[in-house]
């Protein structure tokens, strides 16, 4: 058991991001309703001043609203602007973690995208 010097960031969609996926979908939405049940994890550097559980959210949540659109529709053009702190916390559900344990056996791979 190894202990990752990372921390998670645990993203779940909200109504509005459901809504705005939806608006995507010509034909069925019911693709969009299975977001409900999605959750993604992003693993972040652990908080560099060793203060806080997880690195504070304003650091990375461009990032991660932009990658959470992107996964739904590639246009750029498409995607709701400005969007803030407060918009990305509407839209989804983030709960911050500090401990990262790998149970795996075998090395981690990483793929670049």
């Amino acid at each position: 058991m190894k202990t990752l010097n990372r921390a998670a960031i645990i993203v779940r969609p909200k109504e509005p991001y459901i809504k705005w996926a939806a608006s995507k979908e010509e034909d069925d939405c019911s693709l969009a309703e299975g977001l409900r049940n999605r959750t993604a994890v992003y693993l972040v550097p652990e908080d560099p001043s060793g203060r806080e559980e997880t690195p504070p959210l304003k650091d990375y949540f461009e990032e991660i609203f932009e990658y959470e659109l992107e996964a739904w529709d590639t246009d750029e053009a498409g995607w709701p602007a400005p969007r803030t702190l407060e918009m990305f916390l509407e839209w989804f559900d983030v709960v911050g973690k500090s401990i990262v344990v790998d149970l795996g056996e075998g090395p981690i791979w990483v793929e670049d995208f």
